[in-house]
């Protein structure tokens, strides 16, 4: 048996039950065999257990680990490219040029790369959808379950299915869903979801063959919805309803649905996400970046949907932090409400945690610290110079605190990060290794033209 204790001035447990305090002063959290064990004041708790390793100091403060809504390893290798385009532009300028070159090697590194980042802020699940061209025989996919069980972070994975403008048929794209379920199957941290790249990329036949592959299966579903109003205009003009009605009525959401974005609903729309417990996957700096708009989350959740936040893609962020998508979550709330009440700092909090857990069906075994949960935990440094003064801690944390004030990461119980530094892999390497694959990969797909400097490069050499 494996047991310890990870004490803090304040334990956050985002716990809605009546048993266990949403905040314990001088608290700990004690962990047996990768789950929570129990949840009470580090006094009592070390009384009790006297002889366990105890991590973290009187300062710190303890949090469940960040569930990441949803994200992209396929865009592990573009990071800072393209970022002067909005998505539809975007999309046809970066992401299918690549699409083709994306292989189980480079899946594999660009999940380590953008993994590593994500648990160095704090997240413990990410929820991704892996955008390629499916190759038969040679699927892509599981490079990216291998890079997560090495980095010891805990995955619901997804292919983002799509044959429209698709030479290679339906098949090949449920081809590639079975590896990649049977890579989940074969993994300690990783499930599975059916991906769908958006009703508007697969075909009739296509979608209706998605819909029997989640609810016969037994499958969760993961689809962006009604993320720029073009995507509306075009959905409607297809099938004569929005992307979101569309689904009902087809029957997707009879399967646990996760909805990416979000962002241009109508009130019919947000009543038929609150209707079938639809999760939102709400991506505020991805949303600005390619300046899609700003999803109506205070009134999602107003509305009893479970809105949770995503980072999005590195090519579509660009950052994998965490840190600060929470923070970006309050303040781009406030400054389209203009109010400063629009969201506040638990708010934020809530949906990085048990929010996002409960929009990905997984709130009975993740986010949030009670006994009999997964041990997914985050410690704050309480000695760093953003949280020398707490005097309010769940603002210390939306507001105050970034990446770099995350000290250790624990993943059903075993820790990610320690004391600032991967565990499982050396970032250095994955750094170097990336750097090759990188560099061929936007050669291959002719990219090198949409850095900025590729204008300027003339005028800058001496």
């Amino acid at each position: 048996m494996t047991a310890a204790l990870v004490r803090g001035g304040y334990v956050l447990t985002a716990s809605t039950s009546d048993r266990i305090p949403a905040v314990i002063r001088h608290g700990a959290v004690h962990i047996v065999d990768g789950r929570i064990a129990a949840v009470d004041t580090y006094d009592a708790l070390r009384s009790a257990h006297p002889d366990i390793p105890v991590h973290g100091g009187v300062n710190d403060i303890v949090t469940p680990g960040f569930v990441n809504t949803h994200g992209h390893f396929s865009e592990g290798l573009i990071t800072g490219i393209a970022s002067q385009f909005t998505l539809w532009e975007w999309i046809h300028a970066l992401i299918r040029p690549v699409s083709p070159f994306l292989d189980r090697e480079k899946a594999y590194v660009g999940t380590l790369l953008a993994g590593a980042q994500m648990l160095m802020s704090g997240i413990t699940t990410a929820n991704d959808m892996f955008v390629a061209d499916p190759r038969p025989g040679a699927p892509v996919t599981p490079g990216v379950v291998d890079a997560l069980d090495e980095l010891n972070l805990r995955g619901v994975v997804s292919f983002g299915a799509g044959d429209i403008g698709s030479t290679l048929g339906v098949q090949a794209e449920f081809d590639e869903h079975d590896a990649l379920l049977e890579a989940a199957r074969s993994s300690r941290l990783s499930t599975f979801r059916v991906g769908i790249g958006a009703v508007g990329g697969q075909s009739e036949e296509m979608f209706a063959r998605s819909v029997d592959y989640a609810t016969g299966g037994g499958h969760g579903v993961h689809i962006h919805l009604q993320e720029i109003r073009e995507e509306v205009t075009a959905t409607v003009q297809r099938t004569g309803v929005t992307a979101v009605a569309h689904c009902e009525r087809e029957g997707l959401f009879r399967a646990p649905t996760l909805a990416a974005h979000c962002v241009w609903l109508d009130p019919h729309d947000r009543d038929i996400l609150a209707r079938n417990r639809v999760g939102v996957a709400h991506n505020p700096v991805s949303n600005m970046i390619l300046a899609s708009g700003v999803a109506p989350v205070a009134e999602l959740r107003r509305l009893g949907v479970d809105v949770g936040i995503g980072v999005d893609g590195p090519a579509s962020n660009d950052s994998q932090d965490m840190m600060q998508a929470i923070k970006s979550t309050a303040l781009l709330a406030r400054v389209h409400h203009q109010q400063a009440t629009a969201l506040s700092a638990v708010d934020a909090f809530e949906m990085a945690t048990i929010g996002g857990a409960r929009a990905l069906r997984m709130d009975q075994t993740i986010g949030s610290l009670e006994p009999g949960k997964a041990a997914d935990l985050v410690q704050f440094d309480g000695d760093s110079l953003a949280l020398a003064n707490i005097h309010d801690p769940y603002q210390a944390v939306v507001f105050a605190a970034g990446a770099r004030d995350i000290s250790s990461v624990w993943v059903d119980g075993e820790c990610s990060v320690r004391d600032g530094v991967l565990t499982r892999v050396d970032a250095a390497e994955v750094v170097a290794r990336s750097r090759p694959l990188a560099a061929q990969l936007v050669t291959a797909a002719g990219l090198p033209h949409l850095s900025d400097l590729a204008d300027t490069a003339e005028g800058a050499r001496p």
